[in-house]
């Protein structure tokens, strides 16, 4: 992965046990403390703006749900949790939109023109 990652619990890096995800049989991507026989998952590690990052924003196709609705960039209630992306049904509308993985709470939505 290249990510630096120490055990929340020991501090000992674990850098090398990033194992990424394998859906067909149910691993999700993380890391592996031996010392603690601790698992931090890759979704609970929030990463890093990094030089290179590109910002998504909806197509000229698309439209915001409300004008008047804030956008936010993060969930409210999880500030620290990177919001997911999904497209579909979301609140109203169709298109894509952002939610936090957490609670699943709709950050930003786009309808599609019809």
């Amino acid at each position: 992965m290249g990510e630096r990652m120490n055990c929340p619990k020991c501090d000992t890096d674990i850098s090398d046990s990033w194992q990424p995800d394998e859906p067909d049989v149910g691993i999700s991507s993380g890391w592996y403390c031996d010392n603690c026989d601790l698992a931090v998952a890759g979704h609970e590690h929030p990463r890093e703006p990094m030089e290179g990052d590109v910002a998504i924003f909806a197509s000229e196709r698309g439209e915001p749900i409300s004008e008047s609705e804030p956008q936010h960039t993060r969930c409210p209630a999880h500030p620290d949790v990177l919001p997911e992306m999904g497209f579909g049904l979301a609140g109203g509308g169709y298109g894509p939109y952002s939610y936090c993985p957490t609670c699943g709470h709709v950050i930003h939505k786009t309808q599609e023109r019809d």
